[in-house]
Formats: structure tokens, sequence, C-alpha cells
């Protein structure tokens, strides 16, 4: 069982949008109603105290802190430099990084100076071309994010602190279109999700009888960088199926048998199974408990996290059996739910992924070959 170093701190519990399709606040789970709308200074330094504790009881010195919410910047900058002050106490002597995750309606010139000053890393939600985003990703009164996101975009497209874009994919739309618009902003990554989903709560594209839509939208990105263009830029789920495919580890949780070692924590000094849990039913992400009276040890003997932690023997045999299962890991956790077996189930999204990664090592065999032979072709022409 592998420590827990990576820590997603939401220090806000309210956002400025209210996107469509965000598990936090439109998917049936209301915890956020009671929960204080921003994280207390005392509960931050509490948190950091257990990481302290964790990573000195297990002799790992590489942490990972990602300031999320809701919308992290809601706090204030004020408050936001009070949190990174007493991460940065903490963690004095340490090698971590600091990040947050955010959609980047109230980011400034003020706020990327202090990101700049403090090594903070920003990750931007945002889905595409006006005409995407803003299908989903609105404010409370209807009026769309994309004209205030790419304002944002431009302040940070020059700065080192800006770590790229994570993109909801909207099976319907043109993939390379979407792909081309984003790549012009020149994030070092995106990271495309599959929308939640699970097995009583399907994509709309099983009720079409497609269940390779959402495979084939990606294969047409996968085959447009792979090919060149602005391949520069790294395509996180790609990449991670790359590595895999080469036989290395992964980092990204949603593939691949690795250990997960991640935990939320939410305003109120809970600690929470993955946040993204809420989309599965109300109160799944629970696991009774928190900072101030358990510490992180006792976090790892919690089902939830343990089911998450025990790689290939905790799939579903069907997952078991499959030649692809070192690379696809049975799929995001809270995508194979179901009422009658629970997280028993391939994800809900098998045969996308099982199209989408056999197809792409296909594209990199028959890649390999070509090489190749060009290698051979060129070796025997100098003869």
């Amino acid at each position: 069982m592998v420590p827990i170093s990576g820590f997603v701190i939401k220090v806000s519990s309210r956002c400025n949008l209210n996107c469509s399709y965000c598990y936090e606040y439109n998917m049936g789970d209301d915890s956020w109603k009671s929960m204080p709308k921003t994280m207390g200074l005392d509960t931050m330094n509490k948190i950091m105290e257990r990481v302290k504790e964790h990573s000195l009881k297990h002799d790992f010195n590489n942490i990972s802190i990602s300031l999320h919410g809701g919308e992290p910047l809601l706090v204030g900058i004020e408050k936001f430099k009070e949190y990174i002050g007493i991460i940065k106490t903490n963690l004095d002597g340490y090698r971590y990084t600091i990040g947050i995750q955010t959609n980047a309606t109230l980011i400034n010139k003020d706020y990327i100076n202090f990101f700049e000053e403090n090594d903070i890393y920003v990750g931007i939600s945002f889905d595409g071309p006006p005409k995407v985003n803003d299908l989903y990703r609105y404010y409370h009164n209807g009026k769309g994010s994309s004209t205030d996101v790419q304002k944002a975009l431009e302040l940070l497209k020059p700065s080192k602190i800006f770590s790229g874009i994570l993109t909801v994919i909207d099976v319907n739309t043109n993939p390379i279109d979407t792909w081309r618009f984003l790549s012009e902003f020149e994030p070092p990554i995106i990271d495309f999700l599959l929308p939640h989903a699970n097995w009583d709560n399907p994509p709309l594209s099983h009720a079409e009888n497609n269940y390779v839509k959402y495979g084939d939208w990606m294969l047409s990105i996968f085959n447009d960088w792979f090919n060149g263009y602005k391949s520069h830029i790294r395509i996180r789920f790609f990449e991670e199926i790359l590595y895999r495919l080469f036989g290395q580890k992964g980092s990204l949780e949603s593939l691949g048998t690795e250990e997960v070692g991640l935990i939320t924590i939410s305003t109120n000094g809970a600690y929470e199974q993955v946040d993204t849990m809420k989309s599965v039913y109300p109160g799944a992400q629970n696991i009774g408990l928190n900072v101030y009276n358990n510490d992180l040890d006792e976090v790892l003997l919690e089902n939830g996290i343990k089911n998450r932690q025990t790689g290939k023997e905790g799939l579903c045999l069907k997952c078991q059996s499959c030649k692809i299962v070192n690379i696809c890991g049975g799929g995001y956790y809270p995508h194979r739910f179901s009422k009658v077996l629970d997280f028993n189930n391939p994800s809900v999204y098998c045969e996308d992924l099982y199209k989408l990664i056999t197809q792409i090592e296909e594209t990199v065999i028959l890649k390999t070959k070509n090489d190749l032979s060009d290698k051979k072709n060129k070796s025997e022409t100098l003869l």
C-alpha cells in the first residue's frame, strides 16, 4: 500500500460558474451547502501537520498540493496568500509542488504575479471554442464564460506557471476543431476528460447504441497529434497510454493498475475519496474521517481507499482477463459503478477505451515498423 502524497485541498466550497455537468453541484450531491464557504486557516494548518506527519512516518519527500473548489480564487487574493504562507512554512525543507485548478474567470495580473513569485502552477478548465464551452460552462445568470477565460489564457500564455488546460469532452462536436482551438493557447498539457457517467447513469452515446463514440472522438485527435500537429503539446491521456504500452508506469489515476496515493480534503477538514465520487451517488465520497481526529494512516485503512490500492486484483473478472488491463486498469473508478455490482464492473466507457488503446497500439507498432524499414533501406542504399 503506497502512502498518500497527493492532496486535493478544497479551499472554497462555492463557485461563480454553474456548469451543467458539474459533479460538485449538479449531479445530485448537495453536501456543499453545509460546508464552510472557505477553508479556515486553522484547518489548513492541521492539514499540513498531517501531511508532514505522514511523510515522516513513510519516509517520502515528494508532495503534491492542488488547491481546488468550487472555485479556489473566490477566497480572494489576501486569503489565498495566507494559505500559501501556511503551506510553505510547514513544508520548508520538503520537495513539493503547489498548483491550482481554476475556471480562470477571476484571474488578473495580481494573481499571476503572485503565482509566478511563488511557483504556483495554474491549470485552467475550458472546453473549447465559445460555441462549445458556453453550452455547458456558464455563470449563474446563464452567460457563457469563454470570453473571460480567453482573456485569462492570453495573460497566462507566456507564463512559466501555466500548467495546462482541462477539457471535458463533448462527443457531439468536431474533435479536431476543439483540439486545434485549445492548442492555439500553447498549453504545456491538455487533459481531455470523459464526462462522468456510470452503469446506472450511462453516457448519451449508449442511448444511440454507439459504444465507441468517445473512443473515435479521441482517436481523431490522437492521429492529428501523433502525425505532427503541435505534437510538442502533451496530451496527458495519450501520453499515459503510451507510457504503459512501453512498460513504464504512469501517474494518471483514471488509467493503469498502479496504486492511487491521492486524497481530497474538503473545506471543513473532512477527508474524502476522490471528489468525483459525488457523480456516483450523494455521499459516495464520504469516509467519515477528518484532519482533526484522524491521521492519514487511518485513511489508508478505509475500504474505499484500500480498494483503489489493490491493483489488478481489485478489478472485476472481465477486466482481469482483458489483454489491455495493465493499460486501461478498468477505467476511472467512479465510472465503474452500478447499484447491482457496486464498483465490480468495467468502466461504462469500456468499449471506447478498448478501441482507443488498441488503435493507438496498432498505430505505434506500424510507425515503429515503418521507421525500422526506412532505416534498413537507407543502410542498404549506403552499402
